[in-house]
Parts: C-alpha cells; sequence; structure tokens
C-alpha cells in the first residue's frame, strides 16, 4: 500500500521534478507534504487490509471453524493481535499528526518554498543569469542580476510585482512583499482611456495583502485531534473487519473481497475527516462531533458492505442449491 501511494506521490511530483527552472531542493517542503499523506493512507487502509486477509485466511483453512469448535471467540482471537494495534495506533498517531500540522497552516508549506527559492537563487555565483520558480505559487525568482527578485502575478486584480521577498500567513490570507514594486493595469476588454491608464506603486518597506480568498483551506481540527481521530478509526475499522470475517466464516469470500472489505471503513473514514475538517467551523466542542463521529463511520461501512455482500450472495448461494 506504501509503494503505490509514493508512485502517486512521485507522478504528482514528476511535473516540477521535470521542470528546469525548479530545483529540487525547491521541492522538498512539498514533497515531505505529500509523502506525509501517502504514508498515512498506506498506513490506515493497509494495516485493516492485512488483518483481512489473515482472517479470510483462517476461514478458508478451516482454522477458524477449529478454533469456535474449541470454544475461543472471535473476540479472544483479535485480542491477540492488540501488540501489532498498538504499533499501529502509534506509527499511525505520529503520522497523522505530522500532516495535521501543515493541514492546520499550509502557508508554511507555501512559505518553505519561497524561501527554498531564493537560497538556491542566492547559491548562484558564477553570474549565469537564471530563474527559479516556485511551485504553488505564480512567482519566479529572477537570479543572477543582482540581489534575487521575486516576479509574479498578485492575487488580487492582476496585478504584475516585483519584490525582494515574499512572505505568506498559515492560512495564506495575508502575503507580505518586501520593497515591493506593482503594476495595476486595467482588465482586458475595457476602454482605450481606461487601457492608457497604468498606475506604479513601490513600496520599500513592506506591502501587506489582507483579506483574501485563500487558494488552499486550512484544516479547523487541531493535529492532536485529527491524529486521535485518524488513529481511532484506522484500528476501529480494523476490528471490526477481523471481527466480522472469523463470525460470519465465509469461505467464499476470497481474498480480493477481504482487501475490499479491509480498505472500505479506512477511506470512508479518510474521507468524512477531510471534507468535515475543511467545513467544520473551528468550535472546540464540534471537535468532539469529528472524534465520535469518523470512527462510527468507518464501522459502520463495513457493516454495510458485509451486508451487501451477503445480501447479493445470498439468493445466488439458493439457486445453486
Amino acid at each position: 500500500m506504501l509503494l503505490v501511494a509514493l508512485v502517486g506521490t512521485g507522478v504528482r511530483l514528476l511535473p516540477w521534478v521535470l521542470d528546469p527552472t525548479i530545483p529540487w531542493a525547491t521541492l522538498l517542503p512539498f514533497a515531505k507534504s505529500l509523502l506525509a499523506v501517502a504514508t498515512e493512507a498506506a498506513i490506515v487502509t493497509g494495516w485493516p487490509v492485512g488483518w483481512a486477509l489473515v482472517a479470510q485466511g483462517l476461514v478458508e483453512r478451516g482454522e477458524a471453524l477449529v478454533l469456535a469448535t474449541l470454544g475461543e471467540r472471535p473476540e479472544r482471537t483479535m485480542a491477540r493481535l492488540m501488540p501489532q494495534a498498538a504499533l499501529f495506533i502509534l506509527l499511525l498517531a505520529m503520522t497523522s499528526f505530522a500532516l495535521g500540522r501543515d493541514a492546520r497552516a499550509p502557508g508554511r508549506v507555501v512559505d518553505a518554498l519561497v524561501k527554498d527559492g531564493r537560497a538556491a537563487c542566492e547559491a548562484i555565483h558564477d553570474g549565469t543569469t537564471t530563474t527559479r520558480a516556485v511551485p504553488l505559487v505564480s512567482a519566479t525568482w529572477l537570479c543572477g542580476t543582482g540581489p534575487a527578485r521575486l516576479v509574479g502575478r498578485a492575487p488580487m486584480g492582476g496585478a504584475v510585482f516585483t519584490a525582494a521577498n515574499l512572505h505568506v500567513n498559515d492560512d495564506l490570507r495575508r502575503i507580505d512583499l518586501d520593497d515591493a514594486y506593482l503594476l495595476l493595469a486595467p482588465s482586458e476588454g475595457a476602454g482605450a482611456a481606461a487601457t492608457a491608464l497604468r498606475v506604479r506603486v513601490h513600496v520599500s518597506g513592506s506591502l501587506s495583502l489582507v483579506g483574501m480568498a485563500p487558494w488552499a483551506r486550512a484544516s479547523s481540527v487541531p493535529p492532536a485531534v485529527r491524529a486521535l481521530v485518524v488513529a481511532t478509526s484506522g484500528v476501529s475499522a480494523a476490528c471490526a473487519v477481523f471481527f466480522a470475517l472469523l463470525k460470519l466464516r465465509r469461505k467464499w469470500i476470497g481474498s480480493i473481497a477481504a482487501v475490499g472489505f479491509g480498505a472500505v471503513g479506512p477511506l470512508t473514514a479518510l474521507f468524512i475527516l477531510r471534507a468535515l475538517e475543511l467545513r467544520m467551523p473551528e468550535a472546540p466542542g464540534l471537535w468532539l462531533v469529528v472524534l465520535a463521529l469518523v470512527p462510527i463511520a468507518a464501522v459502520a461501512s463495513v457493516v454495510a458492505s458485509f451486508a451487501a455482500v451477503d445480501l447479493l450472495h445470498g439468493p445466488r448461494a439458493g439457486r445453486k442449491a
């Protein structure tokens, strides 16, 4: 699962890796964020899938029936996996906490991309003129023509700017430009008189653009709460699918179906969590709602998937009989 997630991360980064104007070192902050997303998705999905495959293997080999005959309930069999569950919770919580910090403050990643681009530009000492593009930001560093300058288009009225540096706050609603020059031009389609009107502004100190709509939405769930929600949802889904497979003991459920049963709970939890953390207002009382709703949804999706498959397979089994 991790390998598949890393391949997806590589595909996402590939266009920027092949761009000669973007040094690889500049991509490091964004690559770290993508790696955290890939690792979280792999752990929270891969572990329940592994438990599902183990449980279905016990059923297919008849070991689950033997254990039930000897009086061992599925809960007892599942209890043997608790040391693994502890490791599962630890790894998943650490990964989700790291991801939650970036999701809580996406501006930090953008700010790091700008700083790394400037550092790469200032590392050029042979006098050559080149550019260093900044991913996620419509701006490019101009290198080799004296002090590094950032050129781009401001997220307001299409104004073109050049500045000595750029800073972004955590929620992406404020941009600070140092020693900025702005060219404010009318939009296309304006009349001839308006087209002739161009305003040039120079701010020698710091120019702040505030109150803007962010181009990436910050999470409203604190990192610690998010880590607890993801870890609880993953373990709940893993236990639910393991218990259901041992309890039902359906030998016609193959490995592919077991993989589907194992993945449906974690994927449902990640989808609901992502939707809630982007749309829910920042209210401490609502964190408890998220904490309870997401694990319940993960378990409910597992139960619903088993019920749906049993419902579809039941008539077929009757006709074969």
